[in-house]
């Protein structure tokens, strides 16, 4: 039923590709490549006078994204590579019980994630192909949960960090454009590694199990079917509004009753001119694993701001 919605929906899309402004073309070899580059820089600043009603708030959000791709196609071959990552930082002014200011800094979005997929046309069903593909996904720097010391201050406790957790999804399966850059790929064996590489999290977090990787064992391997979607449209005025989506879900053969993990990617731009856009940015995942029993599987960062942004 998820499948479905998610099909319907995303079906309003085109494939959701970095901007590949870049062509280069080998007649003789029949050989095109495609790539290019984003490099965006939002920024947002919040502040309020000390005697504001409805109690002050003062704060900074800095946030950096990278999205670049690289594809090729040869004949019957082709080989699609996309590289993205999101890192973001919000800095709070707040007060400790002694009446001094203090800026309290957290992340509010880190995430990196590559995809690579080779494929190999079948000749009768040109938008059909079979295809193995590789994605990784991790956060860059180290998670924390937070409470208050003696004079009310942020007392930090980290409890992911590089790998910590990572994942990998191994996938074999078939890819189908039957629309002009919109995909569906269903990896029928697909291999999912989740890694628990810093081992100081299990005493940090108290927990003998992060993520189903057990203490010690560093990484869990589960089998089962992926599926990855993704799409891109530009509307309105001149185009000015551009909206992205990309799902990537694994569905596990040994878990009963199965569970679909999703990841969801989502955003929507609007250009101010060459340079400078607004931009919002959602990524939702549902993932039993990575919470605890009881608790809320879905969790969501998001970003809205002003962007200057380059491209190549």
């Amino acid at each position: 039923m998820l499948f479905a919605a998610l099909l319907s929906l995303v079906s309003l899309f085109d494939d959701e590709n970095p901007p590949l402004k870049n062509i280069k073309q080998d007649s003789i070899k029949a050989k095109v490549w495609e790539y290019g580059a984003e490099f965006k820089l939002n920024f947002s600043l919040a502040n309020s006078s000390p005697n504001w009603s409805s109690g002050n708030s003062n704060n900074i959000t800095v946030t950096g994204l990278v999205n670049a791709g690289a594809n090729l196609k040869w004949k019957r071959l082709s080989w699609d590579n996309k590289f993205k990552v999101n890192l973001g930082l919000v800095s709070n002014r707040q007060e400790d019980i002694r009446g001094d200011l203090y800026w309290s800094n957290r992340k509010n979005i880190d995430n990196m994630f590559i995809d690579s997929k080779l494929g190999l046309d079948f000749e009768e069903y040109p938008t059909l192909s079979l295809y193995g593909g590789l994605n990784f996904q991790t956060q860059l720097l180290p998670g924390y949960s937070y409470s208050k010391d003696s004079i009310g201050r942020d007392l930090a406790k980290m409890t992911t960090s590089f790998l910590s957790q990572g994942q990998t999804q191994f996938a074999l399966g078939t890819e189908n454009k039957f629309l002009k850059n919109y995909f569906v790929r269903l990896g029928y064996l697909t291999l999912k590694q989740t890694y628990v590489i810093n081992q100081e999290l299990y005493d940090l977090r108290n927990e003998g199990v992060i993520a189903r990787v057990e203490r010690g064992a560093y990484i869990d391997n589960e089998f089962g079917i992926q599926v990855q979607m993704g799409g891109s449209q530009s509307f309105g005025p001149k185009k000015m509004f551009n909206a992205k989506l990309n799902y990537l879900g694994f569905l596990p053969y040994q878990t009963a009753p199965a569970i679909l993990d999703s990841r969801l990617d989502f955003s929507l731009t609007t250009q101010i001119n060459k340079y400078l856009s607004l931009n919002y940015t959602l990524i939702a995942i549902y993932d039993k694993d990575l919470v605890k029993p009881g608790t809320n599987a879905w969790q969501n960062s998001w970003v809205f701001g002003i962007a200057y942004g380059y491209f190549i």
